[in-house]
């Protein structure tokens, strides 16, 4: 359910249990050139086509596709585009070094840049907030230096306050090289800067963080979700060339979603399951890859929508639930 002043988002004619939980691609896959983004109309164009109902795309990966225009006037460009397409602007995912939130400009960049994710048609900000350089690759040291989590909870709370006051849903993304990395370290984040997290599990599958009261307590958290095929203590965007077979085989579609299903109980407030395929390890055609992957992405809606209404679905082998027929 939703924490503080998120809200479930979605259709607004339907009481919150009985919003539909919508798929939606991230920017990350379409980050490649490719003739399906040579323009935004054809990428949008695949993007419907592939059986997406909307996207999480950034404003500043895509100023290049509408040159010598103001970020404002890209913002309400896309809002027009995506909305021809037939396709929603669920949101935006922004990235925040440790040195930006020192400068003095911090909060009004806040409210500026989230305002732009608005104007774009987004509900929500989901937020990437990175460890300060100190503690990059040193195995989640950071989780026993209170006074520098205590500075990190006063950096969400700016950004979880900037978001609520302009009627927007909160996130805080759960990723490696992140305040979130650790399981410890966030569910301390937890306790001073309460918010709903963005869980995108295969940071936490990859390197093996898979139970404990920590790891439950990170899932209860998520109102929103990045999904990327991860194999445990392996890659962290893994290759699915059949994606049928490796469910039926108990492969890495089926360990997400064994996961994830935790974190779906009771429905997302974000009402969106974000494919997030990345070019990444052996993975190189991320757009026919993601797009591949839809029907597990509705699967998890399906899920998710049955949950929040009180039915609880009962999978406990593939043959319970079939994505792909």
């Amino acid at each position: 359910m939703p924490l503080g002043y998120n809200r479930v988002i979605g259709a607004e004619g339907k009481v919150p249990a009985v919003r539909p939980h919508r798929v939606g691609i991230a920017h990350w896959p379409v980050r490649m050139a490719d003739p399906r983004t040579r323009t935004f109309d054809v990428l949008l164009g695949h993007v419907a086509s592939s059986g997406y109902e909307g996207v999480e795309f950034g404003l500043k990966d895509l100023v290049d596709y509408f040159p010598g225009h103001a970020q404002h006037v890209v913002a309400g460009k896309i809002h027009q585009a995506v909305e021809a397409a037939g396709l929603q602007f669920f949101g935006s995912t922004l990235h925040y070094q440790d040195a930006e939130a020192r400068g003095r400009q911090w909060r009004a960049q806040l409210t500026d840049q989230f305002k732009l994710v608005q104007d774009m048609g987004g509900d929500y900000v989901s937020v990437q907030f990175f460890l300060h350089q100190d503690y990059i690759n040193t195995g989640g040291a950071y989780r026993g230096d209170e006074e520098y989590l205590g500075w990190c909870a006063d950096r969400v709370v700016d950004m979880r306050q900037a978001a609520w006051d302009l009627g927007m849903n909160f996130y805080l993304e759960v990723h490696c090289d992140r305040i979130t990395e650790d399981p410890e370290a966030c569910c301390r984040l937890l306790d001073l800067a309460p918010c709903e997290l963005n869980g995108d599990m295969s940071h936490y599958l990859a390197r093996g963080f898979l139970k404990g009261k920590q790891v439950e307590r990170v899932l209860d958290h998520i109102g929103h979700t990045h999904v990327r095929m991860a194999r445990v203590l392996g890659d962290l965007s893994a290759v699915v060339e059949d994606p049928a077979l490796d469910w039926q085989q108990e492969g890495v579609t089926w360990q997400m979603f064994q996961f994830m299903m935790r974190a779906l109980d009771g429905g997302l407030s974000s009402r969106a399951v974000i494919g997030e395929t990345g070019q990444m390890h052996l993975v190189k055609d991320t757009l026919t890859q993601d797009a591949a992957l839809v029907p597990l992405y509705r699967a998890m809606a399906r899920y998710a929508d049955a949950s929040a209404t009180g039915i609880t679905m009962k999978i406990a082998r593939p043959a319970d639930l079939k994505p792909w027929g």
